[in-house]
C-alpha cells in the first residue's frame, strides 16, 4: 500500500496544560504505532514527491524550545526523523512565541514553553536528518495580511533570513494556523517555497503525486493534548480519515 499520512505537534510538556502540548508518552506512543505498521518517518520535503510505501510525516509548528528537549530524544529512540517548522524572527531575537492565542501563558509559571529552539539547535536537528522549514517571520493569519508587499516579506523573509541564520536551504512552509487562501497559495510558490502544509478542518488525503496545486495545500492531522490513546486511534483511523476528507464531516460536525 502506497499512503502518507502527516501528523503536526506543537509543544511537548509534562505538565504545560495548553491544548497545544502533548506529552513524551503520548508522542513516542502514537509514533510508534504508526511505525509498527510499517509507515517510514519522511521529511516533508521527500513527503511533497512521489513515492512508494506508507510515509509519515511528522511536523512541529513554531519550533518551541521542548521539541529539542523533549520531542527530539522520543524521535531519537524510535530511529525517527521530523519537520520542524520555525518563524525566523522569534529565532533569531530568542523572543517567546507571543501571539495572542498563547501570550496568556508568559504570565503563568508555564513562560518557559514559549522560548523557541536556537539556531544552534536548529542546526544540529537539520544535521539529524530532520528538515528545517518556514513558519513566517511573524506568524500572522496571512489571509488577512491585505498589503501584498507585507505578505511577500513574511513569506520571502523568513525564507531568506532563516537561510542565512542556519546555513541551510528551506524548501517548505507550514501557514500559520493552517490559514490560507488563493492568494497565501499563490504568493507562497512565487516566494520559492516546494510545497506548503496546511491544518484543514476537512482533511483530503495526502496525494500520490502531488500537483503544483496541491503542492501548497498539502494536509496534515492535528495532535493535541486531548488526543488520548483512544481518541488518537480513532482520529487516524482509516474510515475516519475517508469521513474528514468528504462533505459529510461538515454534517457530522454540525451533530
Amino acid at each position: 500500500m502506497n499512503e502518507t499520512i502527516s501528523l503536526c505537534y506543537h509543544g511537548v510538556s509534562p505538565s504545560w496544560p495548553d491544548a497545544m502540548a502533548v506529552t513524551q508518552q503520548q508522542l513516542h506512543s502514537q509514533v510508534a504505532w504508526f511505525m509498527r505498521r510499517g509507515y517510514r518517518p519522511v521529511t516533508v520535503r521527500e513527503a511533497a514527491r512521489p513515492g512508494g510505501g506508507k510515509r509519515l510525516a511528522i511536523t512541529f509548528d513554531d519550533a518551541l524550545l521542548s521539541v529539542h528537549e523533549l520531542a527530539l530524544p522520543v524521535l531519537e529512540r524510535l530511529g525517527a526523523i521530523a519537520t520542524v517548522y520555525a518563524p525566523s524572527v522569534p529565532i533569531a531575537e530568542q523572543t517567546p512565541m507571543a501571539w495572542p492565542e498563547v501570550a496568556r501563558h508568559l504570565q503563568t509559571e508555564h513562560a518557559r514553553e514559549l522560548e523557541p529552539m536556537t539556531a544552534g539547535q536548529l542546526r544540529a536537528v537539520a544535521a539529524q536528518g530532520w528538515e528545517v522549514g518556514s513558519h513566517t517571520r511573524t506568524h500572522p493569519w496571512l489571509p488577512r495580511v491585505a498589503d501584498d508587499g507585507e505578505l511577500r516579506h513574511e513569506l520571502e523573509g523568513s525564507k531568506r533570513e532563516l537561510e542565512a541564520l542556519l546555513e541551510l536551504e528551506l524548501a517548505t512552509l507550514a501557514y500559520p494556523f493552517g490559514a490560507h487562501d488563493e492568494r497565501v497559495a499563490a504568493a507562497t510558490a512565487a516566494a520559492g517555497y516546494e510545497a506548503a502544509v496546511t491544518l484543514p478542518v476537512r482533511v483530503p488525503a495526502w496525494p500520490a503525486q502531488p500537483s503544483a496545486h496541491e503542492l501548497m495545500r498539502l494536509p496534515r492531522i492535528g495532535v493535541y493534548r486531548v488526543d488520548e490513546w483512544r481518541r488518537f486511534r480513532v482520529k487516524v483511523a482509516r474510515p475516519v480519515r475517508l469521513l474528514r476528507a468528504s462533505s459529510l464531516w461538515d454534517l457530522v460536525r454540525r451533530g
